[in-house]
């Protein structure tokens, strides 16, 4: 039960952390959100943050640790998509995907583990099922989740005994995720289910 565990969520505003928070704090627990654009609706408090910053995470989860009076699990949600084919050379949008869905992941992490370590807490990594199942044009997306699995299974090597490692790989959701996409022209429809 999630009953009176400490949580934050990254990607708080968005569709799936959003839903995440909520149904976390409906089930107990105390929950606190970053997210680079809280909407500011949350059911619960959403702290500003960019994950591609690294001041900006460590006064982010610093605060969110004192709000919560320590922290339990770690839900790294925050992440991007957008359309990257494999066949073109890697460029903004490449770098845009791993900065946010890779290196946030590690900013956030490396700045809650004193605080994981000392609850002996977990942190839960949300993939995506294109961490194993790649789509076309999509190549930032599935290299950056794949990448994100590799750290946590480091990260469980390091920890494991102190700190429990999770990652979860959902299917489609719509949301704004796939709004890039859409613009360029392209769609996931036909090629994946919600």
């Amino acid at each position: 039960s999630p009953e009176g565990l400490r949580v934050l969520v990254t990607g708080a505003s968005g569709t799936i952390g959003l839903a995440l928070g909520r149904r976390l704090t409906d089930a107990g627990a105390h929950v606190v959100g970053l997210d680079l654009a809280p909407r500011g609706d949350e059911p619960f408090e959403v702290i500003a943050c960019d994950v591609t910053d690294d001041d900006s995470v460590t006064a982010a989860v610093a605060r969110a640790v004192e709000v919560l009076g320590g922290l339990d699990v770690l839900v790294n949600n925050a992440g991007i998509g957008g359309p990257a084919p494999a066949e073109l050379a890697p460029g903004a949008e490449v770098r845009r995907q791993l900065e946010i869905n890779l290196l946030g992941v590690w900013r956030v992490s490396a700045a809650c583990v004193d605080a994981l370590v000392a609850s002996r807490g977990r942190v839960v990594m949300v993939a995506s099922r294109m961490a194993v199942m790649q789509l076309p044009l999509a190549a930032a997306y599935g290299a950056s989740k794949r990448a994100m699995v590799a750290y946590a299974d480091a990260l469980r090597l390091e920890l494991g005994t102190h700190v429990g490692v999770t990652c979860v790989y959902p299917s489609a959701v719509r949301s704004p995720i796939h709004d890039s996409t859409a613009a360029a022209g392209l769609s996931l429809e036909g090629m994946s289910t919600y």
